[in-house]
């Protein structure tokens, strides 16, 4: 793979795709949590190309996607009008999922979707962003705080996942 990357909005079309690296990006990262394989299994389905079809059609979503080489090998979705968890406070707007395959990992694509989900974000009116990450997973936090996010509570996986890895931190961003 080499590192010519390209960063675009989602298409109708791209639903296929995501729906098979979405589930295969998030497998590498979170398949420590699941001791239960149906329940991963029905955790992956939430990643489904029926799934991306209805957040890319719809306009409270927007969803990035990232290539190599014509190949995504990435992507972030982002909700409007999505109050954080901890307080409820409106005028946010939320970062679901953002997820790589491995071999894209640490060449700044996730800062650089980050960016984009600012930038729309700000053009919707949201006051701010949120996203959470799992407590085990510190490399996702010390990246979010990098990126100017910040601690602002704690929440709950809803899925049954292994004994003491359900917590979430939730974090923050004022937006400009």
């Amino acid at each position: 793979m080499t590192d010519a990357f390209s960063i675009r909005r989602a298409t109708p079309e791209d639903a296929g795709a995501l729906g098979v690296i979405a589930p295969a990006a998030y497998a590498a990262a979170y398949a420590y949590l699941w001791d239960d394989v149906a329940a991963f299994v029905d955790q992956l389905k939430s990643f489904n190309v029926d799934v991306f079809a209805d957040q890319i059609a719809d306009p409270q979503f927007a969803v990035w996607l990232v290539e190599a080489e014509g190949a995504p090998v990435g992507f972030l979705t982002l909700k409007f009008d999505s109050p954080e968890p901890v307080g409820g406070r409106p005028g946010g707007a939320e970062i679901p999922r953002i997820y790589f395959l491995p071999q894209a990992s640490g060449r700044g694509l996730a800062r650089r979707l980050a960016q984009e989900a600012e930038k729309a974000a700000s053009a919707y009116g949201a006051r701010y962003l949120w996203l959470d990450a799992m407590a085990s997973a510190d490399w996702a936090q010390r990246t979010y705080e990098k990126w100017g996010f910040s601690m602002i509570g704690r929440d709950r996986f809803p899925k049954n996942v292994r004994d003491g890895e359900a917590d979430m931190i939730v974090m923050i961003k004022t937006l400009e």
